[in-house]
C-alpha cells in the first residue's frame, strides 16, 4: 500500500475518533473555583505544596510593594466528596512570598517571578526580580532580585546572600532556570531589558551559576553571554541541537533580530543565530500604518517586536521547532507576523525556517478596499532602513485586515488528547477583527486549524492575553487559564473586568487515552529534573516534551506533570526519559500503563499518583462530610504509619498526629472553629496524599 492511501486511512480514522468541535469540548468554572475575583498579568503554575496538583501564582506587574502578584493553592472543595471538585484559595499572606530584607517593611517589589527547585530538597523554589520600561520613573526603594526557599508548605524563606543582590537594580523580563553545565544545581538565566530603553542602552542577559544551596554566583562573562546586549522581553530554554545540554533562545522587544545561544559543553555559550538562522522577525517589517493628516497621509512600517519564542516538537520529529509571537504586526504581504519556525534537524544542521502561513487566521468577512494617494513626496526612517513614497504613488490596501496584530502570549496544548499537540494564541487589543483569542487544532499533516468559534470561545476569550495549560483536577487532560485584558473605556479607565482570569475544564479530551509522566530525578540530576526530555511511542508516532520552567515573556511555566495524547490508542510501546546529567543517562520503560500518572525514576515504573480508575485521594476516605462533632479517616495499606497534620484553609498548621498501623483514625476536630480545612498524610515510605474537608457549627 503506497504511503499517499495509508495517509488517507489515517486522516478518514482521526476524522472518525475525534470528537466533534462544539461548545461541550470546555467549560467555564471560574466562580466555581473560587477565581471570580482574581486578577493576573501573567500566569504561571506549579505544585508549590507537595500534593500533586498544581497551584497557581498570577503575577502582576505593580512597580512597587502593593503585593498585587497572589499565590493560590488548589484543594479539594471541602463541600464535595470529588477529589476532582477542586477550589483555589488565596494563600499569598500565610506564603511569606514577599518576605523582605528590612523586617519593618511590608511588601517587596516583585514584578518578574520564577519557580523551580534550587536547593534540590524536592520542593519548588522562588525567585523574583523588577522590571521598569522607563528607567528616569523607577522609583528604586532597594528591592532587587531575591531567592526564597520553599519548606514544603508552600510558605517561603528569604535568603540573605543569595548572590544576585549583587547586580543590584537591573530590569528583569524572564526568569529560565537551567543546568547549563549538568552538574546537577540548577542556574538562572536572566533576561534584561533596557538600562535606559529610551536612549538605546542595552544590557546582556546574565547567567547566574547555581550552588545547590540557593545561593548563586555570577558566570555572565565567564560564559561568554556579555557579547550580545539586546532589550528583551523574555527568553525561553530547550535542547535545540539535540546534543543534550540545553541551549538559550532570546526575544527582543523590537530593535535587534535576538539571539540563540548555544550550549558549547564546556561552560560557554556561542552566538549561533546566523548558522541556525534564527531571527526573531524574520527581518521583515510590522503593521504597515497609515497616518498624517488629510493633506499630507503618510505609510510607514511598524517595529516588529517579539514576546515570545515557545519551544515544542509540534510536528513529532525529535526536533524542537518554536513558535514565535509577534506584535505590532500585519497580516498583508510584506508584513510579519506570530510564525511557526520549524526545526531542520541533524540532516539539516538543525537550521530554522519560517512558515509564516502555518496558523489559521480567519478574518471577519467585510473587505473594504481604500486606496491613498500620496500628495507630496514624502520620505521617513526607523529600524529597517530609509523610506520614500514620490508624489502621485497611490497605495491599495483592505482596510479590514489593519491594524496592529496584539500576539502576546501562546501556549503548546493538546486539547483533545489526540497524537497532535495544538496551539493556544492570545492577541490584545490591536486587531481590527475583534477575533482575539485562536485556538489552533492541529490536524494529522501537521497543519492548524481555527476552532475557537466552533468551540463558542471566540467572544468570551476577546482580547485575552496571558494563558497557560493546567491539570488542575489530574485527570489527565489539559485545562485552560486565561487572562482577559480589555483596552481602556472611552476615558481612558480600565474597565471593570480588566485583567480578570477564566478557568475553563477541558470534557473533550476524555474521550480519547493519554498517559501522564511525573520525574523521580536520580543522583546527579536536579531534584526537579528540569531539562529532561520525554518521549513517547504510542500508534507508531513519537511524541517529544521537555520539563521546563521559565518560558516566554516573564517566565512563566507550566506543572511539571506531562498529559501525552495518544488518542485511540490502547498501549504505549514505549516510554523513553532523558536525564539532564554528565552521565547522559537514559530510562527506557516499555508498554507502560496508560491513563494513569505514572512517577518514573531511573529504573522505570516507581507507582503512579493517582489511579484514574479507583480513587484519586490514593484510596483515603473520610466520613462523614461535611463534618459537625466528628470525622474519621479510612487509610489504605500503604498510608497506615507515618503521621497526618491538620491546616486551615490559609495553611496554618493546627493538630499534627502519628499513624501507627490503623486502617481507621480519628480525626480530633473537637474544638475547631466552622470552616474549611485540609489533612496531609506522610507515610513512612515519603508517599504523601492531602485532603480536605468541611467542619461546620
Amino acid at each position: 500500500m503506497t504511503r499517499y492511501y495509508i495517509f488517507i486511512i489515517t486522516l478518514c480514522l482521526f476524522s472518525l475518533s475525534a470528537k466533534a468541535q462544539d461548545n461541550t469540548w470546555f467549560k467555564d468554572i471560574t466562580e466555581k473555583a473560587g477565581l471570580s475575583a482574581a486578577k493576573s498579568g501573567q500566569i504561571s503554575s506549579c505544585d508549590v505544596n507537595g500534593d500533586d496538583y498544581p497551584d497557581l501564582l498570577l503575577q502582576v506587574l505593580s512597580y512597587d510593594r502593593s503585593m498585587k502578584t497572589r499565590l493560590y493553592l488548589n484543594q479539594q472543595d471541602p463541600s464535595s466528596s470529588d477529589p476532582k471538585d477542586r477550589i483555589f484559595v488565596d494563600f499569598t499572606d500565610s506564603s511569606r512570598i514577599y518576605t523582605n530584607r528590612d523586617n519593618g517593611t511590608k511588601g517587596r517589589v516583585a514584578d518578574i517571578w520564577g519557580m523551580a527547585d534550587v536547593n534540590n530538597d524536592g520542593f519548588p523554589d522562588m525567585v523574583t526580580g523588577l522590571f521598569y520600561f522607563d528607567v528616569s520613573k523607577f522609583n528604586d526603594v532597594g528591592d532587587y532580585a531575591e531567592v526564597l526557599l520553599n519548606d514544603g508548605t508552600g510558605r517561603f524563606t528569604l535568603v540573605q546572600n543569595s548572590g544576585l543582590t549583587d547586580l543590584g537594580k537591573f530590569p528583569a523580563t524572564g526568569i529560565c532556570f537551567l543546568d547549563y553545565d549538568l552538574d546537577g544545581n540548577l542556574d538562572i538565566y536572566f533576561g534584561t531589558f533596557s538600562a535606559d530603553h529610551q536612549a538605546n542602552q542595552w544590557l546582556p542577559g546574565f547567567l547566574f551559576k547555581g550552588k545547590g544551596d540557593g545561593t548563586f554566583q555570577d558566570v555572565t562573562f565567564d560564559a561568554g553571554l556579555e557579547e550580545v546586549y539586546e532589550p528583551l522581553y523574555g527568553a525561553s530554554v530547550t535542547d535545540w541541537n539535540n546534543d543534550r545540554y540545553p541551549d538559550i533562545i532570546t526575544s527582543p522587544y523590537c530593535r535587534t533580530e535576538g539571539t540563540l545561544w548555544k550550549n558549547l559543553g564546556n561552560g560557554k555559550f556561542e552566538n549561533y543565530s546566523e548558522q541556525a538562522n534564527y531571527t526573531a522577525t524574520n527581518r521583515s517589517h510590522g503593521n504597515i500604518d497609515v497616518g498624517g493628516s488629510l493633506n499630507n497621509l503618510l505609510v510607514f512600517p511598524r517595529e516588529l517586536c517579539q514576546w515570545e519564542a515557545l519551544p515544542y516538537d509540534y510536528d513529532n520529529d525529535g526536533d524542537m521547532d518554536i513558535a514565535q509571537m509577534l506584535i505590532h504586526g500585519g497580516l498583508d504581504p510584506g508584513e510579519g507576523h506570530t510564525s511557526l519556525t520549524k526545526n531542520a534537524g541533524a540532516e539539516g544542521n538543525y537550521r530554522l525556517t519560517w512558515q509564516l502561513d502555518a496558523f489559521d487566521r480567519p478574518l471577519n468577512n467585510v473587505q473594504v478596499l481604500k486606496r491613498i494617494n500620496v500628495t507630496k513626496d514624502t520620505s521617513w526612517s526607523n529600524q529597517y532602513g530609509n523610506f520614500f513614497l514620490p508624489k502621485g504613488s497611490q497605495i491599495t490596501y483592505n482596510a479590514s485586515n489593519r491594524g496592529h496584530l496584539g500576539d502576546q502570549a501562546g501556549s503548546w496544548i493538546n486539547l483533545d488528547n489526540d497524537l497532535y499537540v495544538d496551539f493556544l494564541l492570545s492577541t490584545t487589543g490591536y486587531d481590527a477583527t475583534n477575533d482575539r483569542c485562536y485556538i489552533q487544532h492541529q490536524q494529522p499533516d501537521h497543519t492548524f486549524k481555527e476552532i475557537a468559534g466552533a468551540l463558542g470561545l471566540r467572544t468570551l476569550l476577546k482580547e485575552a492575553h496571558s494563558n497557560r495549560p493546567i491539570d488542575f483536577d489530574l485527570d489527565g487532560d489539559d485545562d485552560i487559564i486565561i487572562q482577559y485584558s480589555p483596552p481602556k473605556d472611552q476615558n481612558g479607565n480600565p474597565k471593570p473586568d480588566a485583567d480578570r482570569i477564566w478557568l475553563l475544564r477541558n470534557d473533550a479530551a476524555n474521550s480519547n487515552n493519554h498517559i501522564t509522566v511525573k520525574l523521580d530525578a536520580p543522583a546527579g540530576t536536579n531534584a526537579g529534573a528540569i531539562g529532561s526530555r520525554v518521549c513517547v511511542y504510542a500508534g507508531g508516532i513519537c511524541q517529544t516534551r521537555e520539563i521546563q520552567s521559565g518560558v516566554g515573556r516573564w517566565g512563566m511555566m507550566s506543572p511539571f506533570m506531562l498529559n501525552f495524547g495518544i488518542g485511540k490508542n490502547t498501549s504505549v510501546d514505549s516510554l523513553i526519559v532523558e536525564w539532564p546529567s554528565k552521565a547522559l543517562i537514559r530510562t527506557k520503560v516499555v508498554n507502560p500503563p496508560i491513563n494513569k500518572d505514572l512517577v518514573i525514576n531511573l529504573d522505570g515504573v516507581v507507582s503512579s499518583v493517582t489511579d484514574r480508575a479507583g480513587d484519586p485521594n490514593g484510596g483515603i476516605r473520610l466520613s462523614p462530610l461535611p463534618a459537625h462533632e466528628q470525622l474519621t479517616a479510612y487509610l489504605p495499606e500503604d498510608m497506615r504509619f507515618g503521621n497526618m497534620q491538620i491546616f486551615t484553609i490559609t495553611g496554618e498548621p493546627v493538630v499534627k498526629e502519628g499513624l501507627n498501623g490503623d486502617s481507621a483514625v480519628r480525626v480530633p476536630i473537637e474544638g475547631f472553629s466552622a470552616g474549611h480545612y485540609t489533612i496531609r498524610f506522610l507515610s513512612t515510605y515519603g508517599k504523601t496524599i492531602t485532603v480536605s474537608f468541611i467542619k461546620t457549627k
